[in-house]
């Protein structure tokens, strides 16, 4: 039967992938890319690229590239005319034009370990990384910069594991799983109070209008429960026995998740909790949520293009490596990193391969924003535009 459906032309499709949203836009005409999902709802899909297309990808050509000097450096948020980029041992702040470092915040790698990604949020920037040496391993630092020059405006003790972080609604939520502490705790960024915590995981950053999906056991011997919690109160709103929902994305609106549950790809209602099945057999890590499709990367290797409305697959693809890290869209251009070192550029309509860059020694996922392509290779980042 999902044969039969409707598949979209491809003018209809191409479109759609570049479709505007009524937010946000890029901030004073520069490039915009908040956090590694893109926004808090995680859809990894930046509609407001308009340069770097299915046309002129293949145009693209090196403008500038960093000092390789770092380890374990992350892909970059950009704002505000700057690209911030987190390493094992702190931040760079670089100018969006020309590449020219504008600050350095340095960690000590003496006392921490483990960064989590960076979050760009009303004029700051937001991580937290491991303290080496704490209580039982179950210790992180919250760090929160002044994003045009740097300066450390709080630091905040959190009593756990952070792998991962989240920032909406003026709330932080650091996540990970602990032996000996909570698993994720929030605190109100204006002065790092502690807000809540509870005893289950959240998977990945994804905030449905500032509902929050955490799974997992309480405790070594209860089931598997999924909650959805409010992000200012921590109250539980929905709560599910028996399963563990892993939070992919939520929709434009805000007003369901996708999430994977064993092999399924799945729709929650971000306010009732009712779950409604839209693909089986895909075993989800990622989703990139566009108008009219989705594309999974699969724990096994594969990408997936689906119609968002019906769950029918339209074309699928072998890439070895892709599940561990995020695909994107933007300017109507699907970017899949694979394990290897390899990007592939491929056109969202059919899946076929695009003319463009090789992006050697990619080992994160692509950035593109406002006419550039940021890539790192774990040590530098390398620019590339029009």
């Amino acid at each position: 039967m999902r044969h039969a459906v409707k598949v979209l032309t491809a003018a209809a499709v191409l479109a759609a992938t570049v479709a505007v949203p009524a937010t946000p836009a890029a901030a004073g005409g520069t490039g915009w890319w908040s956090m590694s999902g893109y926004l808090v709802s995680n859809s990894a899909f930046n509609p407001n690229e308009t340069s770097v297309t299915v046309p002129t990808v293949a145009n693209l050509k090196l403008k500038h590239t960093g000092s390789p000097a770092r380890t374990g450096q992350r892909a970059p948020v950009v704002a505000d005319g700057l690209v911030y980029t987190l390493d094992d041992s702190g931040v760079t702040a670089t100018d969006e034009v020309t590449g020219t470092q504008k600050w350095r915040f340095e960690l000590d790698p003496e006392q921490f370990a483990l960064p989590t990604e960076l979050v760009h949020t009303a004029g700051q920037l937001v991580f937290a990384a491991i303290v080496r040496g704490g209580p039982g391993g179950d210790s992180s630092r919250i760090f929160v910069l002044d994003a045009p020059t740097g300066t450390l405006v709080r630091d905040i003790d959190d009593d756990g594991v952070a792998w991962q972080i989240l920032v909406d609604r003026g709330v932080i939520v650091a996540s990970g799983e602990g032996r000996y502490s909570y698993d994720t705790r929030a605190y109100r960024l204006a002065d790092g109070q502690l807000l809540w915590r509870h005893d289950l995981s959240m998977e990945q950053p994804v905030s449905a209008n500032g509902r929050v999906v955490l799974s997992g056991n309480v405790g070594n011997a209860n089931p598997l429960t999924s909650i959805i919690v409010d992000i200012g109160s921590g109250a539980t709103t929905h709560a599910t026995a028996d399963r563990a929902y892993r939070p992919l994305a939520t929709d434009e609106a805000g007003t369901k998740y996708y999430v994977g549950w064993g092999h399924s790809l799945q729709v929650l209602d971000a306010t009732t909790g009712t779950l409604t099945w839209l693909a089986s057999n895909l075993s989800p890590k990622f989703v990139v949520v566009t108008p009219s499709r989705l594309y999974v990367t699969s724990s096994s290797g594969n990408v997936y293009a689906l119609n968002r409305s019906t769950g029918a697959i339209t074309w699928s693809k072998s890439i070895p490596g892709s599940e561990q890290q995020r695909a994107i869209i933007a300017g109507g251009v699907l970017y899949v990193t694979a394990k290897g070192n390899r990007v592939y550029a491929l056109n969202p309509v059919d899946g076929a391969p695009l003319n463009a860059p090789a992006f050697t020694g990619t080992t994160d996922q692509l950035v593109v924003t406002y006419g550039r392509v940021y890539v790192t290779d774990g040590t530098k980042l390398t620019v590339y535009g029009l």
